[in-house]
Parts: C-alpha cells; sequence; structure tokens
C-alpha cells in the first residue's frame, strides 16, 4: 500500500505547468541523481524563444489599462492560437513572470543567463499612474494604494505618465525590491530582452535617486535588485553580499527572453542548499549550520512565490 501510495503521489499532479514551484522540487525524492522526471525543460525553453520572436501586441495599450483600469478586450481571432495564449490578461490577476524549478541546467547557462538574490517578501504587481501608486498580489488583488517617486505615482507627478514593475515587497524593511521593469514613464518594455530590461531598470533608478528613501511624496523605498552573470564565483560572490536570513532564493533569467505572462523555463528558481547538487557550486560554507534540506523543502511548498 505505502509503495502504491507513493507511485500516485509522484505521478498525480494538479496543475498542469512544469516544475511547478508550487510542488518540491523533482530531485528531492533521490537528491543526488538525476530526475526521471525531467520532460526535457531545454527543448521548451528553445520554443519558448522561437515563439516570442511570432508575437506581437499593442503593450501601449496594455499599460494603460493597468494604470487606468480602462480595458480594451477586443481580441482578433486571426491570430495564430500561440500568440493569442500568450496574451496579457485584462485586469490585475496573472500579470507577473513566474519560474520553474531549475532541473535542466542549460549548455549556454554561464553565457546566456542573469542571477538575482531574490530576497523573503511578497510578490506584487507594481503600478503608478493617475498620481498614485497601487500594489496587486499575484492573484490580482489591490493590497495597498500609496504615493511614489515612479512616474505618475503621486500628487506632484505628470497624471498622464505610469509605470509598471514586478516587484517583492520585504514588510521588515518596508522595502519594494524590484525585479524587473514593465514600464517606465509610458515606455513599455514587454517585449524587451531580459539584459536590456534590467539595463533600463538600473539607468532609471540611478536619475531617480529619491526612490530609495522614504518621504512624504514616497511611502515606500524602492530598489532595483542587482544581477550577476551566471558563473560560479559570481553566484557565490552574490550569496555572500546578502545576510542569509534575507535570501529566499535565487532566479535565474534567460538574457533573451521578454516578459512572460506566468510561468516559463526561460526563468528559473533554486535554493542555496540546491546550489551543490544542480549547479555543482560548493555552498556549504554559505549556508549557517541550523539550516537543513527538511526545512527549505517545507518552506517551498509553504511559499513557491517566485
Amino acid at each position: 500500500m505505502d509503495d502504491l501510495a507513493a507511485q500516485l503521489s509522484s505521478s498525480f499532479q494538479v496543475t498542469k505547468s512544469h516544475h511547478n514551484v508550487h510542488s518540491e522540487h523533482p530531485r528531492f525524492s533521490q537528491y543526488k541523481s538525476k530526475s526521471s522526471k525531467s520532460d526535457n525543460q531545454n527543448k521548451r525553453r528553445e520554443t519558448c524563444l522561437q515563439r516570442q520572436k511570432k508575437q506581437r501586441y499593442d503593450y501601449l495599450n496594455h499599460v494603460r489599462g493597468l494604470a487606468t483600469s480602462q480595458w480594451d478586450e477586443k481580441e482578433d481571432d486571426e491570430e495564430d492560437m500561440d500568440v493569442v495564449q500568450r496574451r496579457p490578461p485584462p485586469r490585475y490577476k496573472d500579470q507577473i513572470m513566474l519560474s520553474e524549478w531549475l532541473v535542466d541546467v542549460p549548455a549556454d547557462f554561464n553565457q546566456e543567463w542573469l542571477m538575482l538574490v531574490c530576497p523573503k517578501g511578497k510578490r506584487n504587481l507594481v503600478v503608478a499612474g493617475s498620481c498614485c501608486t497601487s500594489a496587486y498580489s499575484k492573484g490580482g488583488y489591490r493590497v495597498e494604494t500609496f504615493a511614489s517617486s515612479l512616474p505618475g505615482g503621486s500628487y506632484n507627478s505628470s497624471p498622464a505618465s505610469y509605470c509598471v514593475l514586478d516587484c517583492i515587497y520585504n514588510e521588515l524593511e518596508r522595502t519594494f525590491y524590484v525585479l524587473d521593469v514593465m514600464c517606465w514613464n509610458n515606455h513599455p518594455f514587454y517585449d524587451s530582452e531580459t539584459d536590456f530590461r534590467f539595463f533600463m531598470l538600473h539607468s532609471k533608478f540611478q536619475e531617480t535617486p529619491e526612490l530609495a528613501t522614504v518621504s512624504d511624496t514616497n511611502t515606500y523605498a524602492f530598489k532595483a535588485l542587482k544581477n550577476y552573470p551566471c558563473m560560479n564565483d559570481d553566484i557565490t560572490n552574490a550569496v555572500k553580499e546578502w545576510d542569509y536570513d534575507m535570501i529566499d532564493g535565487l532566479l535565474f533569467y534567460h538574457k533573451r527572453t521578454h516578459y512572460t505572462f506566468g510561468s516559463t523555463p526561460l526563468v528559473t528558481w533554486l535554493k542555496v542548499p540546491m546550489l551543490k547538487d544542480v549547479l555543482d557550486i560548493d555552498c556549504e560554507h554559505l549556508i549557517p549550520k541550523n539550516v537543513e534540506m527538511k526545512e527549505v523543502k517545507d518552506d517551498d511548498k509553504a511559499q513557491g512565490d517566485k
């Protein structure tokens, strides 16, 4: 009976998403060996990169809808089905690009991928426009409305300006850590590649230093997360820069991916204790002795937020 239960638990999935971070990593059951559950993640990455070349969408109208809550839901029936399925949804639900577990390490990992150290917190879509700023949960619920120094984000900014960011809110520090930029001052970046989006994000934050400071027109601090090359030494040094208790995990972005709605194999996720097994990075000296793999496993089941 125990064998039957184990077999069923390994084959039954509630979600159709591949390597969904709400479930445990495929290698937990045999952590030192190659997973038999791999569905060729690398092949799906190739498919995603090819498909995004064919996509065409008016993202300017989309961000206007986010900023004003006025949506154009008309669809073109003659569009390719793959393109329609990748449409940004009307309303605020499912607007964020989500990761998969990193299972199949790509051959070009060192050259074509970037890494972010992801702090603990809640994933939020932050939309500034009409002289106020709102934070929305992944499910599309408005968490809070406040003033910010983002374009269109407070009473002293242009009411015609708007901005959309992908953030993690850390309640302890009252700070929005910015993962990605989808629109800045009316210029959408959804169909720009990752390395360009990251470059624009840091350029705009350098031009707007007031975002890092709490004030009457900036209720919460905003900080753009630094990105690193995916070389072993760079990953190790990046983890060392953080207080370990602040780290939720590591996000890996393919440099050529556009900003995608929903989960994608072009953005992947690992916990720090998994680095040794998946990427062969010696990380024992990075992990406090009181952190065990069981705790990491339990935390993934509870959170699955990236």
